[in-house]
């Protein structure tokens, strides 16, 4: 999938940062009990405390587990129909190009436009939860082309035949893709993951480990683990804001291509 931006060096360097002073904040938090608190003494305790851990950390794995999954399926399945939408538009183009001259003109301007304007926008509106009108637009005007088309001859009416079914087809797939590019956890979920998170990470912190060290090393790792799959999850829910965004590339694939095959002058 070409339109992913993958993780680059300095968001790589920003994401393990933060999960490892979220790590040190923790271990900081851990010894400050061990000291004012004296969890030492509640070590006889750790028994109790390690089978509630046992099993809330079992159902807390599940649920990783499941969001991550979702959230996955989500992230890949709008980078599809992306790909899919710009491949549909270069059928699209090649169709009209078959057209008189002046109905391709017309054509393979309003599908070169559309195209441009998805690129312009960087998918920025369905970031933040939002359609674009202009964008909107842009593609209803090849629907307005292919209405006005006027043909005589079989040869055309084949082709209007064609372009009438393809641009059906693209327009499913525009919707759903849409569709999908807003399409979140639902908050009750998150707010599950976040105070889950939160438990888990308190048990080990006041874990009373009888070696101290031992203790640091097991809080800050899972600390770690536990920010960095928040990290993830946050990012891949939205797939066009983050570490790991989807971007406009196969739009601008496309029209690198007709540019190249077809010669016209972008």
């Amino acid at each position: 999938m070409t339109n992913i931006l993958l993780l680059g060096n300095a968001n790589k360097n920003v994401v393990i940062s933060k999960s490892l002073l979220i790590s040190a904040i923790a271990i900081g938090i851990m010894y400050a009990l061990r000291v004012f608190f004296n969890t030492d003494l509640y070590i006889s305790d750790v028994g109790g405390i390690g089978a509630f851990a046992s099993v809330v950390g079992t159902l807390y794995g599940i649920l990783v587990v499941f969001i991550l999954f979702e959230v996955w399926t989500e992230f890949n399945k709008t980078s599809q129909l992306i790909d899919k939408e710009a491949i549909g538009l270069e059928r699209l183009f090649r169709l009209a190009s078959y057209f008189r001259d002046n109905v391709s003109t017309k054509m393979e301007k309003a599908i070169v436009d559309y195209a441009k304007l998805v690129i312009k926008s960087k998918f920025r509106d369905l970031a933040v939860g939002q359609r674009n009108s202009e964008i909107s637009k842009s593609f209803r005007k090849i629907a307005k082309v292919i209405h006005d088309i006027k043909f005589t001859g079989t040869h055309d009416s084949i082709i209007f035949e064609q372009i009438v079914t393809h641009y059906g087809d693209l327009h499913e797939i525009r919707t759903e893709r849409m569709s999908q590019s807003l399409i979140r956890l639902p908050a009750l979920l998150k707010v599950f993951l976040y105070v889950s998170s939160l438990m888990i990470l308190f048990v080990f912190i006041i874990t009373p480990f009888s070696n101290m060290y031992y203790g640091f090393v097991i809080t800050g790792v899972m600390a770690f683990i536990i920010i960095l799959v928040i990290q993830v999850v946050e990012d891949l829910d939205n797939p066009f804001q983050g570490y790991w965004t989807l971007t406009p590339e196969p739009f601008s694939r496309t029209l690198r291509n007709i540019e190249e095959a077809y010669n016209f002058h972008l």
